[in-house]
């Protein structure tokens, strides 16, 4: 167990630390731990880890880049702030945080833990990622303690690396106490958002960028009659080209855009299905998400979505592009009462070992090792 130790959380981006580790650092600080961060601040989030959660936060200004001179001179922060806080493990994460963590573990000398959130190299991906991403993660796998991943493809590859010990855990575990928002009834959450209850809902929560494939989710819905209504939580660099897209399909009248949401619990309890046709995924939390509020789910068939649904059991599993199949399997959905039943309740009770609570005896268990 790691007691009495200062360590550095080293991420690319401050979103990463916000969504996703949270609870971690709670952990590892009640464990006894000095825990500091270093992010790059892109958003409020920074000012949140300080303000409201009493982080120690240290913003450099990495990017996703990963030939960027931004990250070179990032990385000299970095070494200057070691030499000032004398910090005696890194926990890095991303692919520029686990490189720039990885580095400074390497110049230090210093124990290292780095989880892999999803490689960029996966089955089906483009041959750039394998010819750039790959060779850097095996090579900085050399100066990895322990290498945790999330999913089965990954753990895979890690283990043809020369990290001491990889790992595979059950992603980073679903936090039922970020939900502080009031909760609110199935109907009345239809009736707030303009919603029937005879309208079948489709709710999907993601970024809007190429990876989430907002096109197929568009394209899905213009293959199903007028009872089935999409919900969409999320923001990013597409959302105008999705909702020019979906004008053009006349779709506007059975589609919400709700922007960022803090009441996705409320999205999803109102809903009878999850989608999400991803390309690239690590280990999907939004779908752990909808596992936990027991939704049938329809998703596409990589990475982590194929660890998270098994097909015909807790959903269906299409290939990425392929909308009529998509289309068909939600329409099979609304169909049968039962089937959607018997989706909701095997995903309900499956997704107690995504939880946050499993997820740390998970970690405890690898920090023993250390």
């Amino acid at each position: 167990m790691l007691k009495g130790k200062k360590i550095v959380v080293v991420a690319t981006t401050d979103n990463m630390i916000w969504q996703f580790l949270i609870p971690h650092i709670k952990h590892l600080k009640e464990m006894g731990n000095d825990v500091e961060i270093v992010c790059a601040k892109t958003g409020f989030w920074f000012d949140e880890l300080r303000d409201k959660y009493n982080f120690v936060v240290h913003n450099i200004e990495f990017t996703r880049n990963p030939i960027s001179l931004k990250n070179l001179k990032g990385f000299k922060k970095l070494v200057k702030l070691q030499k000032e806080k004398h910090y005696d493990l890194v926990y890095c994460q991303q692919p520029v945080g686990g490189v720039m963590g990885r580095k400074l573990a390497k110049k230090f000398k210093l124990p290292c833990i780095y989880t892999a959130h999803g490689f960029h190299f996966f089955r089906g991906c483009p041959l750039v990622n394998k010819l750039v991403y790959k060779p850097i993660e095996k090579h900085y796998s050399r100066y990895t303690t322990a290498l945790i991943t999330i999913n089965e493809e990954d753990y895979l590859s890690a283990q043809k690396f020369h990290a001491k010990k990889a790992y595979k855990i059950n992603g980073i575990g679903f936090d039922n106490s970020k939900y502080t928002n009031p909760i609110v009834g199935k109907s009345q959450m239809r009736k707030n958002l303009g919603l029937k209850d005879s309208d079948f809902v489709i709710c999907t929560v993601a970024e809007f960028i190429k990876r989430k494939n907002y096109e197929t989710v568009i394209e899905t819905l213009s293959k199903l009659d007028d009872k089935f209504k999409l919900v969409c939580c999320g923001r990013g660099v597409l959302l105008n080209k999705i909702k020019i897209k979906a004008e053009k399909l006349g779709l506007n009248d059975r589609i919400l855009f709700l922007g960022f949401r803090n009441d996705v619990n409320n999205i999803m309890m109102m809903s009878d299905a999850f989608f999400l046709p991803s390309y690239q995924e690590g280990l999907t939390l939004s779908i752990i998400e909808a596992l936990n509020f027991g939704l049938p789910i329809v998703t596409s068939n990589v990475r982590g979505n194929r660890d998270l649904v098994k097909d015909g059991v807790g959903g269906f599993i299409c290939e990425p592009d392929d909308s009529s199949s998509f289309a068909e399997r939600i329409s099979r959905l609304s169909n049968s009462k039962e089937l959607s039943e018997s989706f909701g309740a095997h995903n309900k009770a499956e997704s107690v070992k995504y939880s946050i609570e499993n997820v740390i005896k998970e970690l405890d268990e690898i920090y023993g090792g250390i």
